[in-house]
């Protein structure tokens, strides 16, 4: 992931010197750089609030649950927005169901949230992969927005018992990083 973040800031960098002089340095293009920069960076939390607040999610097979039910029930609570379309979305997957299967008696859950989705599309998908772990489609952005307005797929971010973000991935998150990660979070 940090090669093809390096890629497309070689891209905009690149295009930024086919512009006239005057414009190299123009303070929005500047903006966009970081801001680019800024979203293949996992070392940082920014955009996501520190704590989130407690909000009610509802799985494609339509049971409800709030957020603060399943982090006052884990020790850690893994959140993972996908979409079916998204080929590094689709690759992480099975690594997902897994992990979610060797860590379900130790105080892990997997809740997966699809987005720019349709509810048949995401059925499909969980249904062809045997996907087991909870699955929420937000159509309206709604959860996206409450965890500081995701914009990057895939996105994981790893909430603890009181509801504070200690982790946040975003971009392809690979069997072995997802497993030392939760290690390296887990009491």
């Amino acid at each position: 992931m940090v090669a093809a973040g390096g890629f497309l800031i070689g891209i905009i960098l690149f295009a930024q010197l086919a512009n006239p002089v005057h414009k190299i340095f123009d303070p929005l293009q500047v903006e966009k750089f970081v801001s680019i920069k800024q979203l293949f960076s996992t070392k940082t939390l920014e955009g996501v609030p520190a704590k989130i607040s407690d909000l009610t999610i509802t799985t494609i097979e339509g049971k409800q649950f709030t957020l603060r039910e399943l982090t006052g029930q884990n020790q850690l609570v893994v959140v993972n927005f996908w979409a079916s379309w998204c080929s590094p979305c689709i690759e992480e997957m099975p690594h997902f169901e897994k992990i979610h299967r060797d860590y379900q008696n130790k105080n892990v859950t997997f809740l997966g949230i699809a987005t720019k989705d349709s509810l048949s599309a995401v059925r499909k998908f969980i249904a062809q992969r045997e996907i087991t772990y909870k699955i929420a489609l937000d159509d309206q952005d709604k959860i996206a927005t409450a965890f500081g307005g995701v914009r990057f797929l895939p996105t994981t971010i790893f909430i603890d018992k009181q509801n504070n973000v200690v982790k946040i991935h975003r971009g392809y998150l690979s069997q072995r990083e997802l497993d030392k990660n939760l290690k390296d979070l887990l009491p």
